[in-house]
């Protein structure tokens, strides 16, 4: 609920607004005109203490956030901005049916039913219950429709409540019909969410990927609509990374301090230039590009701490004319619910840089029959590349579905096999361990460095490698099948194993193998057409 004198305040500038005047100006009225002028301004007033949403004055990022086109809707921000504001004063207009002449976005023509999610209840109270309804504690009733509903739209005798919190409400929809506004928080159990269809649902701050999952899952028949906001402090992972990465059907905007100005558009002081250096201060270093920038935040637990990956493209480096170029091909096995992973990888071994050039992600039926994605390592462009595998390839029947192993099946085919496991170098104790750590540290301080650079294509790998963490029990997360793949490669290359490229051509490939399929029998041919063997 606003503050009765800054209800006044607004209710003079809208008033003034409203008739092309200026507040400087008001003290030339004659004080009829003045009187006249105080009571539109208190009726005006009156009527915006419980009407909020058709006086809203949206920022321009708030705009732009309503403007965008796509099934899930974010915002990306630093703290203070009015992300909160604006989804839930959107939540307002598609409850209520109740759109401003400015609006471009959106629309809904009949009544829906909307659930509203935060964090923990108290959270929700206090800031989603008390944006849309106006009240934290729904015992002050008195403070019901102060917020972006208004007051004539709640129907409070359909209200369920638990102590101070609302559960759900109807709200009245210009169409005649009612609307139904749901309050859920993040430590629900996701069973207690099954069985109801949505039409929206707002998220405030990241949601848990279990709960995220089931309430999608309940727009699924309806073709709702989702909106988020949050301030990225888990880091770029779950929901972030499909907002960030812009997968298919995510759309947002990122807003910075730099985006909002010092007072908002009622001429009150809104984000002040003092208190943005106060809390600067205040915040934590690592804290400070998510709560100010809005970008995710890349501190506890984030294993690859790069703000801009060092990627490419295919045509940038030419790889037949580079002097020195080596190749080697590593395998991530798969089984059941794991990828089998195939990466080729470029090295120099002068220059100790790496090119994690493409990645073939194997999975389905393809997976469970092994003799499928053996035709990728077939290829002319590759046949003769060495190839490593994991220890668990030695092992008979794993992943092939026969008597044979992955490894014993490879050679059955004539490929270039490393003949043992691939393993980390020794220790300086002489021991030969295959510990996660080592092989993800050095491939760490090499795109740190730039010496490992990624084509873009690896989009897989790309998207595990900016939601890779590591917990206070030192587990990695999961999935992490590109990485691991990506990581023989690279153990690989540190330990010589792979090999100078030969420069040929498919073609020249091709020829080079074709006696190892076609067998020449000349002994019934005449003399002259058989083929000359100068050694015999």
């Amino acid at each position: 609920m606003l503050d009765p004198s800054v209800l006044m305040r607004r209710a003079v500038r809208w008033t003034c607004d409203q008739h092309g005047l200026k507040p400087d100006s008001l003290t030339q009225f004659d004080h009829v005109t003045q009187e006249q002028f105080r009571d539109l301004a208190v009726a005006v007033s009156e009527d915006m203490q419980f009407n909020q949403l058709k006086y809203f004055r949206p920022f321009e990022h708030q705009v732009k956030f309503f403007q965008t086109v796509s099934t899930r809707r974010g915002i990306l921000a630093a703290n203070r901005i009015g992300k909160t504001v604006s989804t839930c004063y959107e939540t307002a207009m598609h409850l209520t049916g109740i759109y401003p002449a400015w609006w471009t976005g959106y629309r809904y023509t009949k009544p829906i039913t909307c659930m509203v999610a935060g964090e923990g209840w108290s959270q929700v109270a206090l800031v989603l219950q008390n944006e849309l309804l106006g009240a934290p504690d729904v015992k002050q009733s008195d403070n019901l429709g102060t917020g972006a509903v208004p007051r004539v739209c709640i129907l409070r005798d359909t209200m369920r409540a638990d102590g101070a919190n609302c559960i759900g409400v109807e709200i009245a929809h210009t169409s005649g019909g009612k609307s139904y506004l749901l309050f859920a928080n993040y430590t629900q159990e996701v069973r207690q969410l099954q069985g109801f269809k949505l039409d929206l649902a707002v998220f405030d701050e990241q949601p848990p990927d279990d709960f995220f999952s089931e309430i999608v899952t309940r727009t699924a028949t309806t073709q709702g609509q989702i909106l988020c906001s949050f301030t990225p402090l888990k880091g770029l992972n779950g929901l972030v990374s499909k907002f960030w990465n812009r997968e298919e059907g995510y759309d947002y905007i990122r807003v910075s301090w730099d985006d909002v100005p010092e007072y908002d558009l009622w001429h009150e002081p809104f984000l002040l230039k003092a208190t943005r250096q106060q809390l600067e201060r205040d915040y934590l270093p690592h804290e400070r590009d998510a709560r100010m920038q809005g970008r995710p935040i890349m501190g506890k637990g984030a294993v690859f701490q790069i703000r801009t990956w060092p990627t490419y493209i295919s045509g940038d480096y030419k790889f037949s004319e580079m002097k020195n170029i080596q190749r080697v091909i590593a395998l991530d096995l798969g089984l059941v619910n794991d990828k089998t992973v195939i990466s080729l990888m470029y090295w120099d071994p002068y220059e100790r840089s790496a090119w994690l050039h493409k990645q073939i992600v194997v999975q389905g039926v393809e997976e469970a029959v092994p003799t499928q994605y053996i035709n990728h390592l077939l290829r002319p462009e590759v046949f003769g590349t060495p190839i490593v595998l994991p220890a668990d390839a030695n092992t008979q029947g794993r992943y092939t579905m026969s008597s044979a192993s992955i490894r014993e099946l490879f050679e059955q085919y004539e490929l270039n096999v490393h003949e043992r496991a691939i393993m980390n170098p020794p220790d300086p104790q002489g021991r030969v361990t295959n510990h996660k750590s080592y092989g993800i540290n050095q491939m760490r301080q090499m795109l740190e460095v730039g010496s490992l650079m990624v084509n873009e294509n690896c989009v897989d790998f790309l998207r595990e490698a900016q939601n890779y963490f590591v917990d206070q029990q030192g587990r990695f997360s999961d999935p992490d099948d590109c990485i691991d793949s990506a990581r023989y490669a690279i153990l690989a290359c540190l330990q010589g194993i792979a090999e100078p490229w030969d420069n040929h051509t498919p073609a020249q490939r091709m020829a080079a193998q074709r006696s190892r399929y076609v067998t020449r029998d000349d002994s019934q041919r005449a003399a002259w057409k058989r083929s000359y063997d100068p050694a015999g």
